[in-house]
C-alpha cells in the first residue's frame, strides 16, 4: 500500500516526507537578504533616506535565521534532511551574524567584506531555500 509507511526503512519514510516549513523559512530568509540588498543600493545611490531600515532588517534577519537552522536539525535527527544541509543553514546564520557585525563597525574597510558577503549569503540563501523547495517537490 503506496500510502503505508509500516515496515518500510528509515530512507523510504525519509524519501516521502516533506519539510514545507522549513522551506518556507528559508524563502523567508533568503528574501530578507534580497531586501537588504535592495535598500543597500537605494541607500547608497542617496535616493531615499532608507538606512535605518536597513539597519533594522539586518539586526532582525540573524535572528529570525535561527529558526531554520533549528529546524533543520530537528528534521537531520528525523532522517528528513542531511546533517550537510543542516550544517549550511547553521553556516547561513553565522554568515549573517558576520554580516550584521561588519554593518555596524565604523571602519571603511568593513564595507569591503560586507557588500561581497551580502553576496555570498544572497547566493547562499537561495541556494538553501532552492534545495529545499526542490526536496519537498521530490517527496511528493
Amino acid at each position: 500500500m503506496p500510502g503505508n509507511i509500516v515496515g518500510m526503512t528509515a530512507v523510504q519514510v525519509s524519501d516521502r516526507v516533506r519539510t514545507p516549513v522549513l522551506s518556507a523559512l528559508l524563502v523567508i530568509v533568503a528574501l530578507g537578504v534580497l531586501t537588504q540588498a535592495i535598500l543597500a543600493g537605494v541607500f547608497i545611490s542617496e535616493t531615499a533616506p532608507i538606512k535605518f531600515v536597513h539597519l533594522m532588517v539586518g539586526s532582525v534577519l540573524p535572528v529570525f535565521a535561527v529558526v531554520p537552522a533549528v529546524v533543520a536539525w530537528v528534521r537531520a535527527a528525523q532522517g528528513v534532511v542531511t546533517k550537510g544541509f543542516a550544517g549550511f543553514t547553521t553556516l547561513l546564520v553565522v554568515g549573517l551574524w558576520v554580516q550584521e557585525a561588519l554593518g555596524h563597525m565604523p571602519f571603511p574597510v568593513t564595507t569591503a567584506v560586507h557588500i561581497p558577503l551580502g553576496v555570498l549569503l544572497f547566493a547562499g540563501s537561495t541556494a538553501l531555500a532552492v534545495l529545499g523547495i526542490r526536496r519537498g517537490r521530490a517527496a511528493r
